[in-house]
């Protein structure tokens, strides 16, 4: 995994907002340590976090907090875009927010 983090770390600018997500999920989800490729993708999301999907926004804070990288201009973008969209998340992408912002601090 360390050959595809280094590759993807390079090329976030070309990813769109799912593949930002998902990027950062597979990884926490697999356990595999990333820092350069979760700094790199904080970067890219955090100017672009308004065109981020409710479960976009979810998986992206869940992956963070879950792999304990500390992305905290990441997870402020995401909160100020994420409050007055609330009404617009499902049961589970609400729970998954909340656990992630709970766990991150």
């Amino acid at each position: 995994l360390d050959a595809i983090a280094a590759e993807v770390a390079l090329r976030v600018g070309e990813f769109n907002e799912q593949n930002l997500a998902s990027t950062a999920w597979a990884f926490a989800t697999a356990g595999h340590a990333a820092p350069a490729l979760l700094d790199a993708i904080a970067a890219e999301a955090v100017p672009r976090v308004g065109r981020f999907k409710p479960q976009e926004l979810s998986n992206t804070a869940w992956a963070f907090a879950t792999a304990g990288h500390a992305a905290p201009a990441l997870l402020d973008a995401i909160a100020a875009e994420a409050a007055p969209r609330v009404g617009e998340f499902n049961a589970h992408a609400l729970v998954n927010t909340t656990w992630a912002f709970a766990t991150a601090g």
